[in-house]
């Protein structure tokens, strides 16, 4: 049973996230029922944002890992991902989680993960962010709540961002809010309420770092460094230590370091 103190905590973050904005879904491509594209006029920016913040794939793959690590932290959250698949964040499993999941993202910056190349087309990820994480009466799937979406979001743009080498890059604030606004219409149009301004996400972040924070699932974050090395790329668990939330860093680094 959860305790009523976190049922409060979690009413709270619930208040919260719905001031969020939701948008509406990219216009379907008449060619297929099942696709939809980014405009062609909007597909050199998306590529760069991809090539600045994501490319190539062991960056990509390290931020999944630091904002898997950030859910793990929260035990309400990390719990409704495994209702969902019971060994979706297991030893064997976890990097095919993570690439999988990667796919989705990369599509929206024009890179297919599974040929490891450029796309002549760019996808967008809400429809697919939309069929996933929704209901799914057949296979007893419910559809991961609201918070637990936008706090995975959130230190996944995060991630990318913390990431990528400030000093090599002109004008890199104003990169970083087009990769944020970008990126988080991703999980708008794909039905789950995203902050629009940054200011919000991370006093939502606090928040539920705050309240909701626990080591329930710290066997994960050992499964988080051996995916790392299944795919191909190393952590840094300082840097990523301080990468998380107050409370979740403290909970990591009792459990790693």
């Amino acid at each position: 049973m959860v305790p009523s103190n976190q049922n409060d905590a979690l009413a709270n973050i619930n208040r919260l996230v719905s001031s969020f904005e939701t948008a509406k879904p990219r216009v379907q491509d008449p060619r297929s029922p099942e696709l939809f594209f980014l405009d062609p006029e909007r597909e050199t920016f998306a590529r760069s944002l991809g090539n600045l913040f994501w490319l190539p794939m062991p960056r990509a793959y390290t931020a999944f890992c630091y904002a898997y690590s950030a859910l793990f932290g929260i035990p309400a959250f990390t719990t409704e991902a495994v209702t969902r698949q019971e060994d979706r964040f297991s030893f064997k499993r976890l990097p095919l989680t993570i690439r999988s999941t990667s796919g989705f993202i990369l599509d929206g910056f024009g890179y297919n993960r599974r040929t490891d190349r450029t796309r002549k087309e760019i996808y967008w990820p809400g429809p697919v962010i939309r069929s996933v994480h929704g209901n799914n009466p057949k296979h007893k799937k419910m559809r991961i709540s609201n918070p637990a979406m936008a706090y995975f979001g959130y230190h996944l743009i995060r991630a990318a961002e913390q990431l990528t080498d400030p000093s090599t890059h002109d004008h890199f604030d104003k990169q970083c809010q087009q990769h944020y606004d970008y990126a988080g219409d991703f999980f708008r149009t794909g039905g789950y309420p995203f902050p629009r301004k940054r200011e919000q996400a991370n006093d939502f972040s606090t928040q539920t770092d705050h309240t909701l924070a626990g080591d329930t699932y710290a066997e994960y974050w050992h499964n988080i460094i051996h995916a790392a090395e299944e795919l191909g790329t190393a952590l840094d668990l300082e840097h990523l230590a301080n990468f998380l939330p107050k409370r979740t860093s403290a909970f990591f680094r009792q459990t790693v370091l």
